[in-house]
């Protein structure tokens, strides 16, 4: 038996000294596969974030292409990506080259070119956060901000003296790859300049295009460098940008058809590109048969983008603002609200008004909850102004729209919510399926603001109740009964003088 356990142990160390070498060496190729610095992935630009002290974010397509769009407005394009490169170069130890930086300006050393550039990567990191979730830098903004707001971000990450501005915007919905096509070869007919960036995004990803020379420049914070290693976008002809939009889009397609955001950022106005655009090619064929998901597909990256036009044309054809006429989670009206667009809203309800109360079919939530969960106050406003809203509806976990608030976050923290919620008569005593009001759910969630309000409020309720019983006492003393007369010096309150809450 010993024999055999001795013989099992060689064969086993045999093995692991055959092997031994082969693991190393791939362990090896693993560390330098990922400390690769030709290249420069989506991750790694959230990994160096991160290394800066910036939130762990699932992606920043939005606000890097935002941040490009920027620099090739005010005509630093190329500087953008020198940014880039030393992003790349450095983004294993870039905490470590700034301190080496730092040390050099406190010794008053001059700094090479290069270093000037890496100096930079830090204010680019914070525009890119800052643009991509607005929401998380309210004390930049000094307002809710939600990322759609293109002109806010802009403003909140310029910082030079030329203003680049949202000079034109559009839903637009491509049958098929000719027509998408010849919507570019548009493009180049209006004569569209330079300096013009134009993002293109899905409902999940943000891209960016500019004309250069008789191609588009294309940039995919996905795929960089992929074309060539010291460039990290793409150059294409018309056709073959629209195969590669296709290609990283091939998720939101419908059939062939791309339905697509365009925002257009610029330093100088483009009123005849915005004349040649805004009531052609293409429009989408609300008049004609269309599929239930090209219209929800449609009608929600209208919502998100805040396209009044198309909006309005979806809301006249009659396409639903819910889901197949029940409100769900893709509902085009939860989209909004989703991204603060309360003109959007706005627009949406003048039609609904009486579905108001309509529960979404996940949780029974009505859009009450959901406005005061994500909305902000702006769209709680306008939904409590309609006639017929339910103020107090409970959820599938008997959770009222104040509860909802009183869940802390960005946008929950502000007084006029609680306010107009107040206002409408709010219950403070409903009890969820857990036996939890609104104030033991603000407690739970540690939301010191709406502890603080509540509190308030209930006290202003049980000096109203104290008052309201003063007042039926004395006049039941005054007025006595058939069997007594009332006796009018008594005081219900000056019997009792303490009794108030204060």
């Amino acid at each position: 038996m010993i024999y055999v356990l001795i013989c099992i142990m060689l064969v086993c160390g045999l093995v692991v000294y055959q092997l031994m070498p082969k693991l190393l060496s791939y362990s090896t190729s693993l560390i330098s596969k990922k400390q690769d610095t030709s290249e420069l992935t989506h991750d790694g630009i959230t990994n160096v974030l991160t290394q800066l002290g910036h939130p762990k974010f699932e992606g920043v397509c939005y606000g890097f292409t935002l941040n490009w769009a920027l620099a090739v407005a005010q005509g630093k394009e190329s500087f953008f990506y020198r940014q880039l490169h030393h992003l790349r170069t450095h983004q294993f130890g870039l905490p470590k080259t700034l301190q080496q930086i730092k040390e050099k300006k406190e010794r008053n050393q001059s700094l090479s070119n290069d270093e000037m550039v890496i100096d930079t990567l830090p204010q680019l990191g914070k525009k890119i956060c800052v643009a991509q979730d607005p929401l998380q830098y309210k004390e930049k903004y000094r307002k809710l901000v939600w990322q759609p707001d293109i002109n806010s971000i802009l403003k909140a990450i310029n910082a030079d003296s030329s203003v680049a501005k949202h000079i034109f915007y559009k839903t637009h919905s491509f049958l098929n790859q000719d027509e998408a096509t010849e919507y570019l070869e548009l493009l180049k007919r209006t004569g569209i300049r330079e300096d013009v960036a134009v993002i293109i995004s899905t409902a999940d990803h943000a891209m960016g295009f500019k004309l250069a020379g008789n191609v588009w420049r294309f940039i995919n914070i996905n795929d960089l460098y992929q074309q060539d290693k010291n460039k990290p976008y793409f150059e294409f002809s018309s056709r073959n940008l629209v195969k590669e939009l296709y290609r990283v889009c091939a998720e939101n397609l419908q059939g062939s058809r791309l339905t697509v955001n365009t925002d257009f950022v610029s330093v100088n106005p483009e009123e005849k590109l915005s004349r040649a655009l805004q009531n052609v090619f293409p429009v989408f064929p609300v008049r004609t048969k269309t599929s239930y998901p090209e219209r929800l597909a449609f009608f929600s990256m209208a919502a998100t983008q805040g396209d009044m036009n198309s909006v309005k044309k979806c809301i006249h054809s009659g396409w639903s603002i819910f889901s197949r006429q029940r409100l769900s989670d893709d509902s085009p009206i939860l989209t909004a609200i989703y991204l603060g667009r309360r003109d959007v809203v706005r627009a949406m309800l003048s039609t609904s008004r009486h579905r108001v109360n309509q529960k979404r079919k996940s949780d029974s939530s009505t859009l009450l909850h959901i406005a005061c969960r994500y909305g902000g106050s702006g769209i709680v406003e306008d939904l409590l102004n309609i006639r017929g809203i339910k103020i107090d509806p409970q959820d599938s976990k008997g959770r009222t729209p104040l509860m909802y608030a009183c869940k802390k976050s960005v946008v929950t923290e502000d007084k006029k919510l609680f306010n107009l919620l107040f206002a409408k008569g709010a219950s403070l005593s409903i009890k969820d399926n857990d036996g939890l009001t609104a104030l033991d759910h603000a407690l739970k969630n540690e939301h010191t603001l709406a502890i603080q309000m509540i509190e308030e409020r209930l006290e202003k309720e049980a000096c109203a109740r104290e008052n309201s019983t003063s007042r039926r006492f004395k006049f039941s003393e005054t007025k006595g009964t058939l069997f007594q007369r009332g006796v009018k010096t008594i005081s219900y309150q000056s019997q009792q003088p303490g009794f108030g809450m204060k």
